[in-house]
């Protein structure tokens, strides 16, 4: 009967060991995301603040996105060493999901490609939301020199201001598209985020100029 009771009392000992470390784990990845997120965010709230201001002066705009690259490249270093150790973690709030994305999705094409199967294995698992996905792929495409699939991609125009839809596979059938995905239709995304109008009439009256637009800058890059 002792020996019973002792080795319950090492059993409990352990469990109770193998709980607390995976609740200081958890604790700390959230503890980490929570501050990426912000850091992530603040300085992109910078940029649409000066961008509200109306004129930004060059040097300005220069100091911002060097700031943000710096950023960016610190957070995704985290990131990386996150999805490392621990895959993508279990039962994360939205926001903290989210965070994850969004440092894959702000870094440069090549760690895009890389993290674009842990993002699609996410998705199946139920860890991640399938827009995420899409928009990732969107991104990747219009990178790469192909065409987006779900029109999430739009380019400004830095002489002019002028929005446009970069180049899109079969537009007439994009809403189908984003509808599976759980994206709103391209009018009420348009309007949400960017304040412009959805036409496929337009956006084929345009779609010549802004695959110009977009040869011309792969050729400089």
């Amino acid at each position: 009967m002792r020996l019973l009771k002792l080795l319950c009392l090492l059993f409990l000992s352990i469990n109770f060991s193998s709980i607390y470390g995976q609740s200081q784990k958890n604790d700390s990845i959230n503890s980490l995301l929570d501050s990426i997120y912000e850091t992530d965010q603040k300085i992109r709230y910078e940029l649409i603040d000066l961008q509200n201001k109306g004129k930004i002066q060059p040097g300005e705009l220069k100091e911002i996105f060097v700031k943000m690259t710096k950023i960016d490249s610190m957070n995704l270093i985290e990131i990386n060493s996150l999805l490392n150790n621990y895959g993508w973690p279990e039962n994360l709030s939205f926001q903290r999901n989210q965070t994850i994305f969004l440092v894959i999705q702000h870094s440069d094409l090549e760690t895009q490609q890389k993290y674009l199967p842990v993002i699609r294995k996410a998705v199946e698992q139920g860890k991640t939301l399938p827009s995420n996905l899409a928009i990732l792929e969107d991104r990747i495409s219009i990178r790469e020199g192909k065409k987006q699939i779900y029109g999430s991609q739009i380019y400004v125009d830095s002489k002019t201001d002028k929005k446009y839809v970069e180049p899109l596979e079969d537009p007439e059938t994009v809403d189908e598209r984003r509808a599976k995905v759980g994206l709103p239709t391209m009018s009420e995304y348009l309007k949400q985020t960017n304040q412009m109008e959805w036409s496929l009439e337009q956006y084929y009256k345009d779609l010549p100029k802004i695959e110009r637009i977009l040869k011309q800058n792969q050729k400089r890059n």
